[in-house]
């Protein structure tokens, strides 16, 4: 039987990468026991794995079979990207880990500037669960790339923000429960 992933069985953390030590002792969720918990306030996540391509390069002549000469290039990996809506509620969410911690304004406001240095890399970690399988992906040493496209889904809607988050590859996991 094909197990079908629900979005219920989904949990998604975020922690400075800097709090975060992945080791082979532990799951990768248990090193998430101290990050902030954005589950609910997450739809529309996309990940995005890191992709090795080839190019092929056109040689001269021909093989025995008529065809023509050629090798294959291996390129470098891409980055692993995670990107996703936040529904806006009262409250920050990714903007501590994106633009640092703010400047303090009086009658109890945060102030954050995109661009002024005081930015962190994170780990992200989303989590599949359902009490049997379990998939955990993190996204280490990462950065949170674009914070912004604030919108109403609709007229009588919500407001939403997207965002992107990338890494290395060397920084992207994937484990399975055996």
């Amino acid at each position: 039987m094909v197990k079908i992933w629900k979005a219920r069985e989904t949990t998604v953390k975020i922690i400075a990468a800097d709090s975060l030590s992945i080791d082979a002792s532990g799951s990768l969720d248990a090193d998430f026991g101290a990050g902030t918990d954005i589950t609910g306030k997450c739809k529309n996540v996309t990940i995005v794995e890191p992709e090795i391509d080839q190019e092929k390069i056109d040689l001269l002549g021909t093989d025995g079979n008529s065809f023509q000469n050629a090798a294959l290039d291996a390129k470098p990996a891409t980055m692993a990207e995670c990107s996703g809506t936040l529904v806006h509620d009262g409250d920050e969410v990714l903007e501590t880990f994106a633009y640092g911690s703010g400047t303090s304004i009086s009658g109890g406001y945060t102030r954050y500037q995109v661009g002024d240095g005081d930015k962190d890399d994170i780990g992200m970690l989303i989590n599949l669960d359902d009490g049997s399988n379990e998939v955990n992906i993190v996204l280490d040493n990462a950065w949170i790339t674009k914070l912004g496209d604030r919108k109403l889904d609709s007229a009588d809607g919500h407001w939403e923000q997207d965002f992107t988050i990338k890494c290395l590859p060397k920084d992207y996991y994937i484990e399975y429960k055996d």
